[in-house]
């Protein structure tokens, strides 16, 4: 695999996806499962820890998307599509 120029501007149309996508789930997500882990927290029930899902996420925005969008976008000049 070569570096392409359609290739690293997928990958960083995917990462501003990816940057959009943790600033979402950081305001609305993260609040409700961190707020029901400490409220279970009492009762010993939490499961969990709201930490482990939000690095599942970030790793999945920050690193994931912008290597599928570098494959995506690599494929476009090997299919012809210029």
């Amino acid at each position: 695999m070569t570096l392409s120029t359609q290739g690293l501007v997928v990958a960083v149309v995917f990462l501003a996806l990816g940057v959009v996508e943790l600033f979402v789930f950081m305001q609305a997500v993260y609040p409700v499962i961190s707020k029901r882990h400490e409220a279970q927290k009492v009762t010993q029930a939490q499961g969990r820890s709201p930490d482990l899902i939000t690095n599942i996420v970030r790793l999945q925005c920050l690193v994931a998307m912008p290597f599928i969008g570098y494959y995506v976008g690599s494929q476009f000049i090997t299919s012809g599509v210029n």
